[in-house]
């Protein structure tokens, strides 16, 4: 059975949509992630492109300060991501193309020990997807001073994030800045300098960009893994500007 027209059309829909919002045309990338979490509605349960659009349509809240009503959807989101876990343990793992024939041999005698790999690996990558989430959830509780539970949901974001996609990516340097201004608020400038330092590491060597990982990745063809791959990369975070 093909994929769905929708399912190509969240792809691109979402990638639009992360590109226009790094832009700061906010206005479109709002309007372009609702349009695709309208798509996502019709995808089955558990499908982790459900819960990014859920993140994404929430940044829209944060956006205008509505910031009750971005906690709950973004721990309705939370909770997507939850299902979305789950939904790795029976997703169809596609063969990985291998330039060694080796490789390929050794894969065809062990299917499902090497599936088994990726399926974990998999839940480590969705669960990077969530700590941004996460971040911005603590965002919105910074605001409706929840301090403590936000802070928290801060360290664990980062820790998230940084297991799954290294200490180098982008949003953990984002992730590190705002812990180091919450160091730097509490006065505790030895905690400020350790994530300072983490930030100045990750920007020296700053690892490939999301949205240009999700371009040379995506498989060619709609299947689990794109899907998967499609909601990790195109989950977004809230920009700074929004929320400094």
């Amino acid at each position: 059975m093909g994929a769905a027209p929708a399912e190509w059309e969240w792809d691109a829909l979402s990638a639009a949509a992360l590109e226009a919002y790094r832009a700061a045309r906010r206005e479109e990338a709002v309007h372009l992630w609702r349009r695709a979490g309208a798509l996502a509605q019709d995808f089955p349960a558990g499908d982790p492109r459900r819960a990014a659009s859920e993140n994404n349509r929430a940044i829209a809240l944060l956006i205008d300060h509505d910031h009750d009503d971005a906690a709950r959807a973004l721990s309705s989101a939370l909770a997507s991501w939850d299902g979305a876990l789950e939904w790795t343990r029976g997703m169809s793992v596609a063969a990985v193309a291998r330039s060694s024939l080796f490789h390929q041999r050794l894969e065809q005698r062990h299917v499902e020990t090497y599936a088994d790999v990726r399926r974990a690996r998999h839940r480590d990558f969705l669960s990077g997807a969530a700590a941004l989430t996460r971040f911005n959830l603590a965002i919105a509780g910074l605001f409706l001073d929840r301090d403590d539970t936000a802070d928290r949901l801060l360290e664990t974001a980062l820790a998230e994030r940084e297991r799954a996609f290294g200490p180098n990516n982008g949003e953990v340097a984002e992730i590190a800045r705002v812990l180091s201004g919450r160091a730097d608020a509490a006065g505790d400038d030895a905690r400020m300098e350790v994530y300072d330092a983490r930030v100045r590491s990750a920007v020296a060597n700053r690892a490939e960009d999301v949205l240009d990982a999700w371009r040379r990745e995506q498989p060619l063809e709609m299947n689990d893994t794109r899907r998967l791959l499609a909601a990790a990369y195109l989950t977004a975070i809230v920009h700074e500007r929004d929320f400094l």
